[in-house]
């Protein structure tokens, strides 16, 4: 009994293997069983060490109560029971244990491979037991790496001992589970790839193998155009942790071709193939040709190797004259070349080598350019005879023994050798020819070389005098062209030469026949395959001369560079070139490939576009329901993932009831739209869905059927979900997510919409603290190369609603060769545009424009031209109308799209710029000027700042051209920029106006001098040239004074050459003539000039405003109306908020910041700033609480900024929001519903007025007020004396306002009465008054202290007054525009609307 505990106390809990599938139970029953009786036979010797510890300790227990009668010495540690060797499987225990004996008592450490064991370092691995003197590790679960030599070291003071043992693990006997039995599907697979020379790449696919064991991998095999690679340092393969991968460290074009990965599996072989390109590296000199390709060794002897390679394609270099080869031995990093001048073709004999020494060899081309980088290095070959092995034979003595001698041995005591025989020109070329043998036989009983002769005429001439041949190969080279020669051969020993060899035939020096380039291929023809590649097939050769393979090149059509397709020549008449533009049309063409080089190009093939195969769309999916009202569905879906190649035109519907198998068709007519609403359905039952999506091909798969839906009305109070998710402008950190509103909107309308992101394997969280009103959302701070999804939900005034569908899965990365919309002025036209350039596009592919995220259609500020894969929008007459955010997406693209904001900073750049570009001006640093020369002479001068060669000009003297002569000599000089006219003899008669008109290009410019006398007769001219002057109005005045003039003296104005007509005539006689250029702009700008003129000549004033002059009049107009500029005050709009600055004269151009908290604000669709020629604003859309602050506007001129203020952080006093007109025409006997929306905080009290008199409800006139929002005055069945004037009184303590409504009411069959406006507007209420004063005009108004409104309510007034500016501002107009007269408040529902049932 007690041996049995013991036992039981000594095991290990048995092992159990996994459960795998039913089919493996059998396998590891096997398994398990072996595993068994392993267990048991350690068990055993467990035991049996166990009772042999139990004496040992029952002996230390006996001396330990003798001890107190002895005296124990010390002892070094000696072990008692040393540790034993042990072999287990892999998951169970091993136990290692050891008695030591010593005094003091030892301590006991123990190491693995001489490395301490650390229990802490894998917790759970190891354990350490120290129990009366047994010492034990113990291993739990072993695994292979377990194996090893363990040791105990015991050490007292005395001194240490060690014993040691070994641990085998051994896995269980799985040699039943082959490879073969493994279920292996492939996931992620490999793609073409693209590489360039000296790069790496790895190819991986991901699988999942069942079942899945360390010990047992999958056997995977990988091909290069079907055959097998073997790993090593030019390919690394690795299987496991369930991926195949081949990694490729340092890419040649040698690496190109169709890559198999081929799986073995339980049903036979899996496999998967995809293309790897290799293209050249950089040259190493501009133009030089690719590296040669393909380099081996052949016929390889003891001191000769002919090598041969590969071509490469030459496509936009020039043509390969010829090709060195070098060499290295192998263990040494120095090259050395092999032959002296380049040979021509693909084949070059090496000899001189040392026998037994081991080479490697390479290529590099060359051309008129230069030398090509070295190509991959050819596999290493070792210098020996061929024929020595041979030579050598096996002789058995007995049966049993094996004697191996060589022929030489039988040959007896023969010591001359034979003579050669056979000798011919295995290789004749132009370069060389290549001498073979076979050698002699007897050879003599010593070693042997050769001697080579030849003779043309005369007598025989060794050749290799300097060369000791010990090959039956010898390349000559130094033959004559056009001379016949033959050759002989012997062989030679120490003890003496062999009789020569038979001679050959006549050997010429020249290409054989058949020996040259291939013949063109045939005909070319390109076909479809998909968004990014093309098929080709092409007939081959009709004399294909030892054909190596083709290069396929292409070319975009209308260009003359070619690109190489394919950088290894490739075996077969059919190829798929991959990498190619989506949307691009290309031509193709072939050459041949062989020894001598590249055949002629064939012809070109017909041009193509690069599109997908066109095949029927996939299946649409994705299929929702987006509203119900119990007879009727309204379901949406996704557009398909492949379209096919072609627009999809139709979709058609599909339903049944959840219970039946039977479908029925929806839609017999096809829908292009991807919602469609289901008539006919019973209330309460499932429906089930699916689509088909259709185009010119057919009509595609259904889709999956949807969930089943049940028709049920839907009745609540919050908004149904957003459908139609999208996204553009997909880049590496951000994108713009897209929907459509809820067809289903609840209770009240939506007011904005919530956005949550997730990325993978993480929870959803929103975007958006506060509702968004559009139904857009730029998404930034993205990590690149993540996956992410989107939900949105709408939200209305009873909260959030249902999410939408969850979007496609969305990577954060751009796709390749993205581009951004640019930006510009047309260098001709000075037109400002938006240009996109999109990477790729497909046949049926549109730009589509967009502002804002709105689609752009016939719209007249811009114009859109298209063009390939180029699209412009092009602005007209562009002004700040035009401000915001322009997209562009390409339809039937993997989401090619782009944005740009236009700044108003960035406007008005371009537009200086467009105004230059279209009147361009000669600068001038001079005007024209006179200096008196001696002998008379006069010369008339100016200078340009530049001028160009093609620079024309003439002088006019009075309206007549002079041209140059003796006595008017006129010239210029390019560098000074001069311009000059020397005139001989000046006189009283020479005195004019002296005019130069220069012209450069299309710019152009003039100047003036006026030189009269003091007489009568003296030309009218300018005392003063024009200038400009800023009125305290802020009109513009264009000034000049004039001399010399009489009542028949005109003058004219003149702007870029087109004359200005004034109402009133310029009146001379005064002396000073000014033009008034009101509301001055950048619409100003241009070249002015004053003429003046009678019967005695004209003078001209010409006067430039741009550039720094235009500058500087805006900064005078700053000063003046930044002086006069109001406090800021605020108006109350239908989209939100306004604040306004009154001011003499406000443009765009003055220069103005708006700033909230000291921040400065950008203008956008939530902020924007513009203004009219009163005053400047900022209107704040749906504001809410994070705009509260103080605001204020800074309006800079050229010495100062002028401020002003406005603190938007008050109490909220009551006010109307909106939906109240101000006159209303209502025929007898109908309802008429007054409604409007309140403010205030605290909410505000509502009184309605009839003629200033209070309105109680009754039933004949009805008021209510819902939510503390929601205000209605609602009369049913009007009459005539419900006409009258109402109003609305709403107030709170902290103030309030009323609105007047004029209601006319007219009978049946008569015409509505004319509505007369009363210039009535929303008039802030004095707190103590519930009766509405009379409302003071415009011009009595006084402007309060403005309480600031709440930014809580979403739907902002267009009632609030307009304030009057304070003194001195004069009083400026309303910028509010008229309310349409006839605009009767249509009826409200206050409650949920419900959509009707059908």
């Amino acid at each position: 009994v007690q041996h049995t505990h013991a036992t039981e106390a000594m095991a290990e809990p048995a092992y159990t293997v996994p459960a795998f599938s039913q089919r493996w139970i059998e396998e590891y029953q096997r398994v398990s069983s072996h595993v068994g009786k392993g267990l048991a036979s350690i068990q055993k010797e467990l035991h049996r060490m166990k009772v042999a510890t139990k004496t040992q300790v029952e002996n230390i227990a006996i001396k330990r109560e003798v001890a107190p009668h002895f005296t124990e010495t010390d002892k070094a540690p000696d072990f008692l029971v040393a540790l034993r060797p042990h072999a287990a499987w892999e998951k169970t225990p091993v136990k290692l244990f050891c008695t030591v004996d010593g005094h003091p008592r030892p301590i006991v450490k123990w190491y693995k491979g001489g490395k301490p064991v650390d229990p802490l370092s894998a917790p759970g691995k190891y354990k350490i037991e120290s129990k009366y003197g047994v010492h034990s590790l113990i291993i739990s679960r072993c695994v292979v790496s377990d194996t090893a030599e363990y040791s105990a070291v015991a050490t007292n003071s005395h001194g240490s001992t060690t014993s040691k043992a070994s641990v085998t693990v051994k896995m269980p006997h799985l040699t039943v589970i082959h490879h073969s039995k493994l279920e292996i599907t492939m996931l992620d697979r490999f793609g073409v790839s693209f590489g360039t020379e000296g790069g790496s790449i790895s190819l991986v696919c991901t699988m999942v193998v069942v079942p899945d064991l360390p010990n047992v991998p999958p056997l995977a095999q990988w091909y290069r155009d079907d055959k097998l690679l073997k790993a090593g340092k030019l390919a690394e393969i690795k299987v496991g942790g369930g991926a195949a991968t081949l990694t490729l460290p340092l890419l040649a074009k040698d690496d190109e071709g169709l890559y198999t990965l081929r799986m073995w599996t339980k049903d036979g072989t899996t496999e998967h193939s995809a293309y790897l390109f290799v293209k050249d590296a950089a040259p190493s000199v501009a133009g030089a040709p690719g590296a040669p390709i393909s380099i081996k060794a052949f016929d390889i002897n003891s001191d000769y190797v002919l090598v041969a390679w590969k071509p490469p394609n030459t496509t936009n270099e020039a043509a390969i004259t010829g090709y060195f080869v070098d060499k290295r031995e192998s263990g040494s990093a120095t090259w050395s070349q092999c032959n002296d001048s380049p040979v021509r073709i693909c084949k070059y004999p090496v000899h001189g080598l040392k026998v037994g020494h081991a080479y490697h060899f390479r290529v590099r081309a060359v051309n008129s350019a230069g030398i090509s980088r070295p190509s991959r290095e050819s596999d290493k070959v070792t210098a020996l005879d061929p024929a020595e092995r041979e030579r050598l034979q096996v002789i058995k003595l007995d049966g049993k023994h094996e004697v191996v001698i060589k022929d030489d041995d039988l040959e007896g005591y023969v010591t001359l050798p034979g003579e050669p025989t056979d000798m011919h020109a295995s290789e004749i070329f132009k370069s060389y020819i290549v001498l073979s043998w076979k050698p002699p036989s007897p050879r003599g009983r010593a070693p042997l070389w050769y001697i080579i002769e030849k003779v043309c005429t005369g007598a025989w001439q060794r050749i290799n005098t300097a060369v000791k041949l010990q090959s039956p190969r010898y390349p000559v080279f130094d033959l004559e062209a056009g001379k016949k020669y033959q050759f002989r051969v012997y062989s030679e020993n120490l003890y003496g030469a062999s009789e020569a060899s038979k001679p050959t035939d006549p050997i010429e020096k020249v290409d054989e026949h058949g020996k040259s380039v291939p013949s063109a291929p045939g005909q070319v023809v390109a076909t479809r395959n998909t968004k990014s590649s093309v098929f080709v097939q092409w007939d081959p050769p009709k004399h294909p001369n030892h054909l190596m393979g083709y290069y396929i090149d292409a070319s975009l059509v209308g260009s003359k560079t070619w690109a190489p397709c394919n950088h290894k020549p490739y075996k077969h008449t059919r190829f798929v070139v991959h990498g190619l533009t989506p949307g691009e049309t290309y031509v193709f063409r072939v050459q041949a490939v062989n020894v001598y080089g590249l055949s002629d190009e064939s012809q070109e093939s017909t041009p193509i576009a690069v599109e997908p195969a066109l095949t029927t769309p996939s299946a649409p999916h994705g299929i929702t329901m987006l509203s119900c009202d119990g007879a009727s569905m309204i379901i949406a879906w996704n557009s398909p993932k492949h379209g096919g190649g072609s627009k999809i035109n139709a979709y058609y519907v599909d339903k049944r009831d959840a219970d039946s198998l039977a479908w029925k068709e929806v839609n017999s007519a096809p829908t292009k739209t991807r919602t469609y609403r289901v008539d006919g359905l019973t209330e309460g039952t499932f429906y089930e869905f699916k689509v088909q999506a259709g185009n010119l091909a057919g009509v595609g798969v259904p889709s999956a059927p949807s969930t089943p839906l049940k028709c049920e009305a839907w009745t609540s109070a919050l908004p149904g979900p957003a459908y139609d998710l999208a996204f553009r402008e997909v880049r590496g950190d951000s994108l713009v997510i897209l929907w459509k509103a809820p067809v289903y909107t609840g209770a009240s309308a939506v007011t904005g919409y919530i956005v949550e992101m997730a990325k993978k394997g993480h929870h959803y969280h929103p975007l958006n603290e506060e509702a968004i009103g559009h139904c857009y959302l730029q998404v930034t701070g993205l990590e690149a190369g993540a996956e992410y999804t989107f939900k949105v939900k709408a939200v209305n005034a009873e909260g959030v609603g249902k999410a939408s569908q969850t979007s496609e899965p969305v990577v954060a990365k751009a796709l390749p060769g993205t581009q951004e919309i640019q930006c510009g002025v047309d260098e001709d036209t000075g037109d400002i545009f938006l240009s996109f350039e999109a990477c790729e596009i497909s046949e049926t592919s549109n730009f589509a424009w967009s502002k804002n995220y709105k689609e752009i259609s016939d719209c007249p500020r811009v114009a859109i031209e298209t063009k390939g894969k180029h699209s412009k929008l092009t602005f007209v007459n562009p002004d700040v109308s035009d401000l915001g955010a322009f997209s562009v997406h390409v339809t039937d693209t993997e989401g090619v799209s782009a944005s740009h904001t236009l700044t108003e900073d960035a406007l008005n750049t371009m537009l200086e710029l467009s105004y230059n570009i279209r009147h361009p001006i000669v600068p001038l640093k001079h005007q024209l000027n006179y200096e008196v020369l001696e002998k008379g002479h006069v010369r008339f001068w100016l200078q340009c700042l530049k001028m160009s060669p093609a620079v024309t000009y003439r002088f006019i003297v009075n309206d007549k051209e002079v041209t140059s002569s003796d006595s008017h000599k006129i010239s210029h000089d390019v560098n000074t920029g001069v311009i000059q006219m020397t005139v001989d003899h000046f006189s009283k008669a020479s005195e004019a106006t002296y005019t130069v008109q220069i012209h450069d290009g299309r710019a152009k410019n003039q100047s003036s001098l006026v030189l009269v006398g003091d007489g009568e007769r003296g030309c009218p001219h300018f005392a003063e040239y024009l200038s400009y002057h800023v009125d305290d109005d802020c009109t513009v005045l264009l000034v000049c004074k004039v001399a010399n003039v009489k009542k028949e003296t005109v003058f004219h104005w003149f702007k870029d050459e087109e004359e200005i007509v004034l109402e009133t005539p310029p009146n001379v006689m005064s002396g000073s003539v000014a033009l008034p250029i009101s509301l001055f702009s950048r619409k100003d700008q241009g070249h002015y000039k004053a003429k003046l003129s009678d019967d005695r000549g004209k003078d001209t004033s010409v006067f430039d405003i741009s550039g720094q002059v235009f500058d500087d009049i805006i900064n005078a107009i700053a000063h003046i109306a930044g002086s006069s500029a109001s406090e800021l005050v605020l108006q109350c709009t239908p989209e939100g908020i306004r604040l306004q600055c009154y001011m003499k004269y406000y443009t765009e151009e003055i220069r103005t910041a708006w700033l909230h908290k000291d921040s400065k604000i950008s203008s956008s669709e939530k902020m924007r700033i513009a203004g009219t020629a009163e005053m400047a604003w900022m209107q704040i859309r749906e504001p809410s609480e994070k705009e509260k602050g103080h605001y204020s506007i800074q309006i800079m001129d050229a010495t100062k900024s002028h401020t002003r203020t406005f603190d938007l952080s008050g109490q909220d006093r009551g006010r109307v929001v909106g939906g109240l007109p101000d006159v209303v025409t209502i025929m007898e006997q109908k309802t008429l519903s007054l409604t409007c929306t309140v403010w205030g905080d605290p909410s505000p009290e509502v009184t309605w007025f009839k003629n200033e008199n209070e309105v109680v409800s009754t039933e004949h006139a009805k008021i209510t007020l819902e939510a503390n929002k929601f205000a209605s005055l609602t009369i049913t069945a009007v009459t005539s004396e419900d006409s009258g004037k109402y109003s609305i009184n709403v107030r709170n303590k902290y103030g309030g306002e009323f609105v007047e409504i004029t209601v006319s009411v007219y009978k049946q069959g008569e015409s509505p009465p004319e509505a007369k406006i009363g210039g009535r507007g929303a008039t802030p209420a004095p707190l103590a008054s519930k009766t509405p004063a009379q409302t003071p005009t415009p011009a009595q108004t006084h402007i309060p202290q403005t309480p600031t409104p709440s930014l809580k309510s979403p739907t902002p007034s267009p009632k609030s007054p307009t304030p009057t500016a304070k003194s001195p501002t004069p009083t400026p107009k309303s910028p509010t525009p008229t309310r349409r007269v006839k605009s009767p408040s249509p009826a409200r529902s206050l409650k949920s609307p419900t959509p009707p049932r059908k």
